[in-house]
């Protein structure tokens, strides 16, 4: 379908290294978009558990190889003028962003931990609100004045079902989750109508880039026996929304969040 086609647009994502941003950002150039894509450096572990961090290179190339422009930078999104620099590169490389993915987070990082509220001190919360919704602020504000001075442009979240409900033992990331939610709404009607903003809220997803053996795991039950579609999600399952909220397929949708969770159950 046509109002499908990203021709002529360019890209940002953030995270799309590896795991959802990397499908993410090869599904954007499958649709015809030119795709700068974004990863921090490793850093030391100070409190929490190291993570696995994939270089840009390998998912530039896989774009180029699609025929469309790519370019990949190295910035920490949880600083301010690293996120400033990140967009001044990002518009000489591809001639300014149509389309923003904010998909950099996680449940637990060098920096922080996951767990029972009572295990949690104050750096954990300041560190997982730093990376998974301080980062969508800063990301957003550096790219939005672009997008209104043109007229047009996408802005798309990642939020999670952690943040739409109670969430046991990953307390402070569903919290910085449901502030994703109501930033990602408040930014719809403020920059409306030149800017749409959306979000998707996956379920628990599977990839390759996905700890074998989450260093924080408290027993959950099993994926199949929390869904009603008996899996876990795909990173593509979650690339395919994407698509649709960044292309004209959606242009009269903003301000939602679409669950992408197989059916939660509990």
């Amino acid at each position: 379908m046509d109002s499908f086609d990203l021709t002529g647009r360019s890209a940002l994502v953030t995270g799309g290294s590896q795991g959802i941003g990397r499908e993410i950002a090869l599904a954007l150039a499958a649709a015809g978009a030119d795709v700068a894509i974004v990863a921090r450096l490793p850093e030391a572990v100070s409190l929490g558990t190291e993570r696995i961090h994939r270089p840009v290179d390998s998912v530039v190339l896989e774009i180029e190889a699609l025929g469309r422009r790519s370019v990949g930078l190295v910035a920490d999104v949880r600083d301010p003028e690293q996120v400033r620099r990140m967009a001044r590169e990002a518009d000489d490389a591809l001639g300014g962003v149509d389309i923003l993915v904010n998909n950099a987070g996680a449940t637990w990082g060098e920096t922080f931990r996951m767990g029972p509220l009572l295990e949690m001190t104050a750096d954990d919360f300041e560190e997982c609100l730093r990376l998974n919704l301080k980062s969508v602020f800063l990301c957003s504000s550096a790219v939005a004045p672009g997008m209104l001075g043109r007229g047009r442009g996408a802005i798309v979240n990642l939020a999670s079902q952690s943040g739409q409900a109670a969430s046991p033992n990953n307390g402070l990331y569903g919290a910085a989750k449901a502030g994703v939610i109501n930033l990602t709404q408040t930014m719809s009607i403020e920059w409306a109508p030149a800017i749409r903003v959306n979000a998707i809220a996956p379920g628990t997803v599977q990839h390759a880039d996905r700890a074998a053996v989450h260093p924080y795991a408290r027993g959950r039950a099993p994926v199949a026996d929390r869904v009603a579609m008996g899996r876990a999600g795909t990173a593509q399952e979650m690339a395919g929304a994407v698509v649709y909220l960044a292309s004209d397929a959606a242009a009269y949708t903003t301000g939602t969040v679409i669950d992408i969770n197989g059916g939660r159950r509990l």
